[in-house]
């Protein structure tokens, strides 16, 4: 089991690291299921409340009309240094990550540190 959880590591990494497109903000509705780079200014952060709470960064422009969303779920938290919603507030930023949608929402879900760069 321990081996299956490596091997899907390393070909998300392999994936991730591959991504050789750079897309703008604006047309990553074209890219989805696709690994992109994303640059733009974290407009606003989010973090849920509970037991597992996810820590949103709204690329773009801020909640409601955020362009697109980095993700960042609770167990990933410990693969960075500090709180990625402090860090990041208000930063320039390039993402990379395969786009999804959810509730019609546009996101990359972040899982390594290494997936965001900042400007």
């Amino acid at each position: 089991m321990f081996r299956i959880y490596i091997i899907l590591f390393f070909l998300f990494f392999i994936k991730v690291v591959s991504a050789q497109t750079t897309i703008s903000i604006d047309s990553v509705s074209a890219y989805v299921g696709q690994v992109v780079k994303v640059c733009d200014k974290v407009a606003g952060t989010f973090v849920t409340k509970g037991d597992k709470p996810v820590t949103y960064l709204n690329l773009g422009t801020d909640y409601p009309n955020t362009k697109l969303i980095i993700v960042i779920f609770q167990k990933d938290l410990i693969n960075f240094p500090t709180s990625p919603s402090e860090y990041y507030k208000s930063k320039n930023v390039c993402v990379t990550g395969e786009i999804g949608v959810y509730k019609e929402r546009y996101q990359i879900i972040v899982k390594m540190l290494d997936q965001i760069e900042s400007k």
